[in-house]
């Protein structure tokens, strides 16, 4: 069984085993305090699987092996960082503030193999010259969101200016298949 199989398997084992865990526990639990740690740990494997996914396709494609290796890993450690506070019997805000921090690493690895997974030879230059924006706004965003997650300056001019970077690295993100779309050429219905 090969590499890509095993990994998109292992997802889809993910999410079949968040979805019947909570099924379980919703439908027949008592909903105590291990039901609530098991219910999380479900949907946050499931969530973190999903995050993990664009690598799994970039590594399905053969390209850019190290992104998704990278990819991967982030999304592995923030899922490890993640379970590791639900099931902590502490609230410590150090041990939050690196899930936050590595969640947004993860998301900001995540977009990086889906732009990459998303190229296309066809790709205008305009798409072309879009991508590394994209994906140098979205590290950008997680580096600048996760010193908020640290710093907590409160209210002021930081949360506003990192507001603007997100909404232009969505923007970024978002128009790459757009134009690459209205770049080609019209396609036959069926059946004419």
């Amino acid at each position: 069984m090969g590499r890509r199989r095993v990994l998109l398997l292992g997802i889809a084992g993910l999410l079949c085993a968040a979805a019947l865990l909570a099924i379980a526990i919703l439908l027949v639990g008592r909903f105590g305090d291990v039901e609530r740690r098991i219910l999380g740990s479900a949907m946050l494997l499931a969530g973190y699987g999903l995050v993990g996914l664009p690598s799994v396709v970039l590594l399905d494609q053969g390209r850019r092996r190290g992104l998704a290796v990278v990819g991967l890993a982030l999304a592995g450690a923030a899922a490890g960082l993640a379970l590791a506070s639900v099931w902590a019997f502490s609230d410590s805000d150090s041990l939050g503030r690196s899930v936050g921090t590595a969640t947004l690493l993860a998301l900001a690895g995540a977009q990086a193999s889906a732009l990459t997974a998303r190229q296309s030879e066809s790709d205008p230059p305009s798409v072309r010259r879009l991508y590394p924006a994209a994906c140098a706004t979205g590290a950008l965003t997680a580096v600048a969101a996760s010193a908020l997650v640290w710093t907590q300056p409160g209210a002021g001019i930081y949360p506003r200016l990192l507001g603007a970077l997100l909404v232009l690295d969505l923007l970024l993100v978002a128009l790459q298949p757009v134009l690459a779309r209205a770049h080609e050429p019209p396609k036959k219905p069926l059946g004419a």
